[in-house]
């Protein structure tokens, strides 16, 4: 009798401790599932809740000047709550508010939860922090679930997804994607190492002097932060002989009419009427380009909500054309907010984020950061070495603005001849395979708001076993949509994204276009198989339906993905089956 009186009480114990959510105890496979929804349930004091919600990024605090030094602080602070995980509670974790600017929402918060915010130890298998996205920006919720899992199979290095229900004090948020944090498990297991210096990259890139706006994760901080500097040397190329730029004479006119667009970028044109003044042409109406503008070539009173173009010539000499003939490499390094078309000698020789036929009311047909702008883009003009002469030569430039009420404007041109060998450069530094991979796949998912197609939501993390970068993606809520929601020329190529300085660098040289299409071949072969994907995708639909909140309902479209995967492989197909792929910016 009192055996089964001690075992009846043990056995109430047990229920009671796993009906309290103590018994039992998760291990990280339990958080990425792939046929339901993880349970969360969030509870938390409501003026908490309220606080966390609407806090907010702006692009004031979240993209500073300051930035080029060191990423801004972050305007998300924790609370704390108690957080249920599949039945498990965890008991005064921190949990606040995630997410840059377009994934916002104050009803329905993006959310980082802090495992060890009061237990030092507390985690689930070493992972110490949860992610749950909103998909605020994915009409069709499968972006994340889908993008990762393609990732995985193809054996690029990313992040495990999982679909979660999430409740707040017993409200319904809807349907959030868990994605696992990047951190020491997701290192251990893709890389077999931990030990190597981890940072996110949130809109920045390899600029010189902004080897700071990298925020590190894990790792040695001075040893990643030097392995960047070499990076953005590589990029810039070593060597290099400049032959026209710096305070060079020329002349400029805002056009006011058409009357001179067939000719004024021709040798013989007489600019004799124009404004004379030197290399630095634009206006800045608050901080940014005001170093990089010569005071005769500013022209806030003539395009600030006036004109969008500016046409400038600057003539030149040559003696000998030798060293263009021997060269390696012809730059034109162009420092441009936002367009331009290139001639030299009255042919076309480069071009950026420009309209095929420019004319004197152009407006640029994208925009990019000023952190990039302000800084030399080369453009490889090898091709057009036959174009200069000896004695007098022109450069003309056609700058292009995105809009007459833009707040800047800038035009700094540089021709230049480089022995330098980006690509050995390049892949001292990055691994070659894991980033054509890497790439490659951007590509394919069309992933848009990534490195390559904006130069934000991804990670470099320094393996100490290669000494080498390894990207990796992250915030993957902007996949299957074939045009970028950004302002992107809509005409440039499918297949590849060319924002990423390190990409745009690399698909400059043809050797390098010819394997990413052989990646990209390879990657569709066996991972591009449309009767499966759209089987997928009605599957997710059944199975996420049933939990999506009232609110989350508005601008559910579960169509577009099956849109975008029946159209993928001929807008593809069409740009890598050719002898070469399409050139961007040409």
């Amino acid at each position: 009798m009192n055996m089964f009186l001690k075992t009846g009480a043990l056995g109430l114990a047990l229920a009671g401790l796993a009906q309290s959510g103590l018994a039992k105890e998760l291990n990280l496979d339990d958080l990425f599932p792939r046929d339901r929804l993880l349970e969360i349930n969030v509870t938390i004091p409501e003026e908490d809740w309220d606080t966390l919600r609407y806090q907010r990024r702006t692009r004031e605090n979240a993209l500073p000047p300051s930035r080029k030094f060191q990423p801004p602080p972050s305007p998300y602070t924790y609370v704390e709550a108690d957080v249920t995980i599949e039945g498990v509670t965890y008991k005064k974790v921190g949990i606040r508010k995630k997410g840059f600017i377009g994934s916002q929402d104050t009803t329905r918060p993006s959310l980082k939860v802090k495992l060890d915010y009061n237990k030092k130890d507390q985690n689930i298998g070493g992972l110490r922090n949860l992610t749950f996205n909103n998909n605020r920006q994915d009409s069709s919720l499968m972006s994340q679930f889908m993008g990762y899992q393609i990732w995985d199979k193809a054996g690029s290095p990313g992040s495990r997804c999982a679909f979660a229900k999430v409740t707040v004090n017993g409200r319904n948020l809807g349907v959030y994607c868990h994605v696992e944090t990047v951190r020491e498990p997701l290192l251990q297991r893709e890389f077999g190492n931990d030990k190597g210096t981890l940072f996110e990259g949130t809109v920045v890139d390899f600029y010189p002097e902004w080897e700071g706006s990298f925020e590190r994760k894990t790792g040695d901080n001075k040893k990643g932060r030097e392995h960047i500097v070499k990076v953005i040397n590589a990029l810039q190329g070593s060597g290099g002989k400049t032959f026209v730029g710096g305070p060079i004479p020329g002349r400029a006119w805002v056009p006011t009419s058409g009357e001179h667009d067939e000719e004024w970028f021709k040798p013989g044109f007489d600019d004799s009427e124009w404004i004379a003044g030197t290399n630095g042409a634009g206006y800045e109406t608050q901080t940014g380009f005001e170093q990089l503008i010569t005071p005769k070539f500013n022209f806030i009173e003539q395009m600030h909500n006036r004109a969008t173009s500016l046409y400038l010539r600057f003539p030149f000499e040559l003696e000998s054309i030798e060293h263009i003939k021997a060269t390696r490499n012809l730059l034109l390094r162009m420092k441009c907010d936002d367009g331009f078309v290139a001639y030299i000698n009255g042919h076309e020789v480069a071009r950026y984020h420009a309209p095929e036929n420019a004319a004197w009311d152009s407006t640029a047909t994208g925009s990019s950061d000023d952190g990039s702008n302000a800084t030399f883009a080369s453009f490889n003009i090898i091709n057009h070495r036959d174009k200069f002469r000896v004695g007098k030569n022109l450069l003309a430039i056609h700058g292009m603005n995105v809009s007459t009420g833009s707040t800047d404007f800038l035009q700094v041109a540089e021709l230049q001849t480089n022995e330098h060998d980006y690509q050995a450069a390049i892949w001292d530094l990055i691994d070659e395979e894991a980033f054509y991979q890497f790439w490659a796949l951007e590509g394919l998912l069309s992933f848009w708001d990534g490195y390559s197609g904006n130069r934000n939501n991804y990670f470099i993390y320094l393996n100490p076993e290669t000494d080498k970068f390894h990207f990796l993606p992250w915030g993957a809520d902007c996949l299957f949509e074939k045009y970028s929601r950004l302002r992107v020329d809509r005409r440039s190529p499918r297949s590849v994204r060319l924002h990423g300085m390190v990409a745009r660098k690399l698909y400059q040289i043809p050797s390098v276009r010819k394997k990413y299409a052989a990646n990209m071949k390879a990657l569709m072969a066996k991972h591009w198989n449309e009767e499966k994907l759209i089987a997928e995708t009605k599957r997710i639909e059944a199975m996420v339906t049933p939990h999506i909140s009232d609110y989350q309902w508005r601008g559910i479209r579960f169509e577009a993905v099956r849109e975008f995967i029946r159209n993928r492989r001929p807008d593809v197909e069409i740009e890598i089956n050719g002898e070469d792929m399409p050139l961007w910016p040409r």
